[in-house]
Order: C-alpha cells, then sequence, then structure tokens
C-alpha cells in the first residue's frame, strides 16, 4: 500500500496496484507511521485491527467531514446503510450524498467506507473496485466471526 502523508497525519492510502512505491517505513519517520505499516499488514493477515494514525481530513467540506466521523465508527467486521450513515450525520434524507463522501474517502481502510452498503445489503460502490469491497468485508466478518452475504 503506499500511505501519501505530511506532519500533521495521513493524507490519502492507496491500494496495492494503484502505483508503484519504492520508499519503505524508515528510522526517520514518525512513529506512527511504523505503527500503520504494522497494522496494515496485521489487517492482512486476517487481525482485527483499530488504526489510530493522525488524519488529514480538514480540508474536506463540513458534510463529508461529519459523515466519515460517522463512518470511522462503524465497528470492525460489520456493515451500515448509506442511509443509516446519513441519518447519523443528521441529514436523514442524504443518503446519496453520503456516497459522494464515501467515493472521496483518501483514506479507505482508516475510515471504513467499505462498511458502507446499500439498505437491501447489496455492495453499493467501492473506488478500488467491488471485488475489493467484497474481499475486505469478507475478511473482517470471518475474523470477527460472523457471516458476509452479499
Amino acid at each position: 500500500m503506499a500511505v501519501a502523508y505530511n506532519d500533521d497525519g495521513v493524507y490519502a492510502l492507496e491500494f496495492p496496484g494503484s502505483h508503484q512505491v519504492t520508499n519503505k517505513v524508515q528510522a526517520k519517520d514518525p512513529q506512527w507511521l511504523k505503527q500503520l505499516a504494522d497494522d496494515l499488514q496485521a489487517y492482512f493477515l486476517g487481525r482485527q485491527v483499530s488504526f489510530t494514525c493522525p488524519l488529514v481530513v480538514a480540508d474536506y467540506p463540513p458534510f463529508f467531514r461529519k459523515v466519515l466521523g460517522v463512518v470511522a465508527e462503524i465497528p470492525y467486521g460489520e456493515c451500515r446503510s448509506y442511509s443509516w450513515v446519513a441519518t447519523r450525520a443528521n441529514s436523514p434524507q442524504a443518503a446519496r450524498a453520503v456516497g459522494q463522501a464515501m467515493s472521496r474517502n483518501r483514506t479507505p481502510l482508516l475510515i471504513p467506507c467499505h462498511r458502507v452498503v446499500c439498505k437491501d445489503g447489496s455492495l453499493g460502490g467501492f473506488g478500488y473496485g467491488l471485488v475489493w469491497k467484497q474481499k475486505l468485508l469478507q475478511l473482517e466478518q470471518q475474523t470477527a466471526g460472523r457471516t458476509f452475504n452479499g
């Protein structure tokens, strides 16, 4: 995975295959970046992880920040609907706008937009494709002892 960051935290996280990365985590990098690398490895090995690195979200519109904050609270191995997120963001009619916020999430996994699905249980969308979304949900739900039927 590729990580773009600055002194304030992670700005973007890219899935494998999106960019060619040549730099590895170095001793001079912030401790939270080293922890993020360990957490990402553990995540993909099927371990439950709570990502704690700082995120750069100030440049998102206010509604998107609110939505991303709600999504960040969705428990590992669970899913919520776009309308559920909209309601929790105090905009119950804004399910489509929630989808727009999810599509602009620069830090998937860290803000787990893959856990947001349609009300009928279908996957909806995902910036890296539905195959990735389904794999992430299955990985989490298997680890958490749940079954994903999407």
